[in-house]
């Protein structure tokens, strides 16, 4: 699958629809009716709370509702194909992440849409690390035990994830790789169905996202090992970074924001991500995403255009190494 930063000019259709879009643009003010704001996940989870706490504080700013769609399933694909395949008008956007803009793209065989260009990035939002927990049971403090445990217990160890080909196998291929051990992978449909197994010790460990795993490693049903971020959280500040612990190769930082179909009209994805920016400039915004153990990260539509490119050429090569598909 190749990725590449899009073209708006590189057909005649392309350059019909981003005149027509221009030309709606240009006949008011934008926004002049609602948006559409999709989240290709289910409600409840981090995808959807952070896109939420944008798009209120967007309908705010802006005097039109920005009103939250869900589009689950597919590993995220659903949602992302309403996007891909919208008017390029600014009035249908939606969210983007690491895991499933990127690296599901990356190992999935068949998508209804071209990976990255039949999209505009419009602005970054957020960053995020991962943990890595370990069921309580077991006679474990830190990755060392982890590995040396796992060594010493060949095939009987086994690892969640939130679906083959998400971010989160991905990783944990990685540090399974780089750890030299046998684990066997447990797909489950979401991060709260593997970590309620995790506690139960029906498996032994996982990496999730922080937000989903924090509270029940403050609970003490699961226990956090590492951060997969190059910084402590002070949320869990006794707990080290994936590079403290040995394995700095395994670090992943995941991040979120928004994007909409390809051939956007560069006035609207630049009022789109200045406003973004201001919002998330607010210290009040910035304590809701602190609240979820993400940090909130602004930029420019090219910035973070740039670290989908750069996240595409890194974890590409993971999943070629490790023969990672989606079927």
């Amino acid at each position: 699958m190749k990725f590449s930063l899009l073209n708006a000019g590189r057909t005649a259709i392309g350059l019909i629809a981003t005149l027509a879009a221009s030309a709606t643009f240009a006949q008011g003010e934008y926004p002049n009716r609602p948006v559409r704001f999709i989240v290709n996940a289910a409600a409840g989870g981090a995808a959807d709370t952070t896109a939420r706490i944008l798009t209120t504080a967007l309908s705010q700013r802006l005097g039109q509702p920005f009103i939250v769609e869900n589009k689950p399933g597919g590993a995220g694909v659903i949602g992302l194909d309403v996007i891909a395949k919208a008017e390029p008008d600014g009035y249908t956007i939606g969210g983007a992440n690491l895991s499933t803009f990127v690296v599901a793209a990356l190992a999935a065989k068949r998508l209804p849409y071209r990976a990255i260009d039949d999209f505009t990035p419009i602005a970054k939002q957020w960053t995020q690390p991962n943990l890595l927990g370990v069921t309580p049971s077991l006679p474990i403090s830190n990755v060392n035990d982890l590995v040396s445990y796992a060594k010493s217990h060949p095939g009987e160890m086994f690892y969640g994830s939130t679906g083959t080909g998400t971010s989160l196998h991905v990783v944990t291929e990685l540090f399974r790789s780089k750890a030299g051990v046998q684990i066997t992978h447990v797909p489950y449909k979401s991060a709260p169905a593997a970590e309620s197994d995790l506690a139960a010790g029906q498996i032994q460990m996982m990496i999730s996202n922080f937000t989903s795993m924090e509270p029940q490693v403050r609970a003490g049903r699961i226990r956090a090992l590492a951060i997969t971020g190059p910084n402590r959280s002070p949320l869990l500040p006794n707990v080290p970074t994936i590079a403290e612990a040995g394995f700095p190769a395994v670090e992943m930082v995941t991040w979120g924001g928004v994007v909409g179909p390809a051939r956007m009209p560069p006035a609207i994805v630049q009022k789109l991500n200045a406003e973004i920016n201001a919002i998330l400039a607010d210290p009040k915004i910035m304590k809701q995403h602190e609240n979820l153990g993400a940090t909130v990260a602004s930029g420019t539509p090219a910035q973070f255009a740039d670290l989908i490119k750069a996240d595409a050429s890194k974890w590409g090569a993971v999943i070629k190494a490790g023969h990672i598909s989606i079927d």
